[in-house]
This record gives structure tokens, C-alpha cells and sequence, in this order.
């Protein structure tokens, strides 16, 4: 019986054999074409744009005859390496986005972001006056950032439970959902930049006094983070996405809940995200949620003889 809480589109029919380039791997390619495309055609210094085009040939090259490569192979090492690798490649096309966020306009969406929270009762106005006139407790401080890094540890490990726990299929739709869902909001970060409150508001740039956990988080915003990638929230989009991994929780299910519902809080308090990017990033997880599945049944770039699906 399908649960309640997975899209009707993931039920538990037998799994598809695979193509040795499947929907996912078709994905991560053609993103690299897109992204391309966006490079050639936007502001940067040409020589800036070749480099960043012969990087994104020499991947896909690269990564296209890996797939080849190991199409047969049925090591469970090589298997799960081949399988998961999507995951790496979310992380390190959003590094490149830093670089290109402003190569098209070079106005960002903070204003019409703020004038829609104060429209939607000024939630995060609130609380960061509240932060600044009272400051909050470290405890306080400290259970927030929790919160919102429980964003690095959700994402693998949804796509693990599902990898082990769930039939193949399931596995490949969930993979397929979350890609899509970071390629198109990396391509929303820069066709509608937004810098995010802490970027852009005055006195918000400080980070919040905790313990470690705070003082790690804030490390590691300091060293990734760019200004323009705010709208919308793709933390809480991809967030929205795991919850295809809830059925396979067994009894650590309300805690995982519990401490992604701190993550959504955590953007607010932490100052990361407008109210508006998380609503915008809910909407686009909740559509692509139930979408994603039927889109990645239905993708077309496929290639190759068929292979024994993972059992």
C-alpha cells in the first residue's frame, strides 16, 4: 500500500530497468548544457567565460564516460559511488552560482522581498528587531543554528534511507527531485537575486553568540555563502523534497520532523532568509514534490541497452 505521505506517482510497482544513462545522470548533463548557455550569453569578461564553459566541457565529458564506464559493473562500491554522486554535483555547481549571480542585472529583489514581509505581518522584522533590542539567549541562539545545519545531515541522509530502504525506482525519483529542484533555483538566483537579510540589511551581518554549533555554522556561511542567493529558499525547497524519505525513518521519523521544522524556523532567526523566500521555496519543494516523480518517469534523455536494476 502506498503511504499517505509518499506521491501517488512512487508506488510500489517493480522497478524499471536502468539505462546506463539514466534520468538522473541525463539531468546533471543537461543542466551543464543550460548553465552553459547562461554563461555565454550573460555579462562576465569573455576570457571569465571560456574558462567557465571549457570547465562545464571537460565535466560533462568527463562524467559521460564514467557512466560508460562502469554501465555493467556491479561492485556495490562502484554502484553506490555511481549512484549518489548527483549529490556532489548539487554542492559544487552552487559554488559556481556565486560567480554569476549578477551577471545579468545588477539591482537584487531585497526591497520587494522586505515589502512583501511587512505585507505578510513582518515575521522576520520582528525578529530580528527582537535580536537586536534583546538579545536572545546562547541556548536560544545555539538550538536555531541546530536547526538550520540540520540542513547538511538531511539531505544525505534521506538519500540513504531511500537508497537502502526503498526500491530502485523510488531512489531515482527522489535523486531526480532534488536535482531538479537546486538546478532551477540556481537558475532563479540569477535571473531574480536577492542578497538575504543578512547581506543586505544594516546590522544583521553579525552572527548570533552561541556555542559550537553556532560558531561552526557561522564559519561555514562565512566561507560558502554569496549575496544573491536568497530567492528562493533552497534549503527549504530541498527540505520539503526529503520528506519522500519520512516512510523509511522507522522510529527516528518525529525527530527528523522536529528538526526540519527547526530548520525552517532557523532560517527565519538566523537571519538567512525572508519570509517570502520561504514561502517561495515551499511552493517550488511542494510542486516539484508531487511533479518531479511523474516528470522523471516521464523524462525522455535516456540511452543505452538496458541493465539489471539495483535490487
Amino acid at each position: 500500500m502506498t503511504s499517505l505521505k509518499t506521491p501517488v506517482f512512487l508506488t510500489d510497482k517493480p522497478a524499471p530497468k536502468d539505462f546506463w544513462l539514466n534520468s538522473v545522470d541525463s539531468l546533471v548533463l543537461f543542466y551543464q548544457a543550460a548553465i552553459s548557455v547562461v554563461i555565454a550569453t550573460g555579462n562576465l569578461p569573455e576570457e571569465f567565460k571560456a574558462g567557465l564553459i571549457e570547465d562545464h566541457a571537460v565535466i560533462f565529458a568527463f562524467l559521460l564516460f564514467f557512466l560508460w564506464a562502469v554501465r555493467g559493473i556491479k561492485n556495490p562500491i562502484v554502484q553506490f559511488i555511481r549512484d549518489l554522486y548527483p549529490l556532489a554535483a548539487m554542492l559544487f555547481f552552487y559554488k559556481e552560482i556565486g560567480l554569476l549571480v549578477h551577471q545579468y542585472f545588477d539591482w537584487t529583489l531585497d526591497e520587494s522581498l522586505i515589502s512583501v514581509d511587512d505585507e505578510l505581518g513582518r515575521i522576520g522584522r520582528r525578529v530580528w528587531n527582537f535580536q537586536q533590542f534583546y538579545p536572545p539567549m546562547r541556548l536560544l541562539n545555539e538550538f536555531f543554528s541546530i536547526g538550520y545545519s540540520f540542513y547538511f545531515i538531511l539531505m544525505p541522509l534521506s538519500a540513504l534511507m531511500i537508497y537502502f530502504k526503498a526500491p530502485p525506482a523510488k531512489f531515482r525519483a527522489f535523486m531526480f527531485s532534488l536535482s531538479f529542484t537546486y538546478y532551477f533555483c540556481y537558475l532563479l538566483f540569477i535571473f531574480l537575486p536577492a542578497e538575504s537579510p543578512r547581506f543586505y540589511m544594516p546590522g544583521l551581518r553579525e552572527g548570533l553568540k552561541g556555542y559550537w554549533i553556532s560558531d561552526w555554522l557561522q564559519a561555514a556561511v562565512e566561507k560558502n555563502a554569496f549575496p544573491g542567493g536568497s530567492f528562493p529558499s533552497s534549503h527549504i525547497a530541498a527540505s520539503i523534497i526529503c520528506i519522500m524519505a519520512y516512510p523509511y525513518l522507522g522510529r527516528f521519523k518525529n525527530v527528523v520532523l522536529f528538526l526540519t521544522l527547526a530548520l525552517f524556523a532557523g532560517t527565519i532567526y538566523g537571519r538567512y532568509h525572508y519570509f517570502a523566500d520561504v514561502v517561495a521555496g515551499s511552493i517550488v519543494g511542494t510542486g516539484i514534490y508531487f511533479l518531479g516523480p511523474w516528470l522523471e518517469r516521464n523524462w525522455p534523455l535516456v540511452w543505452g541497452e538496458k541493465e539489471t536494476a539495483r535490487g
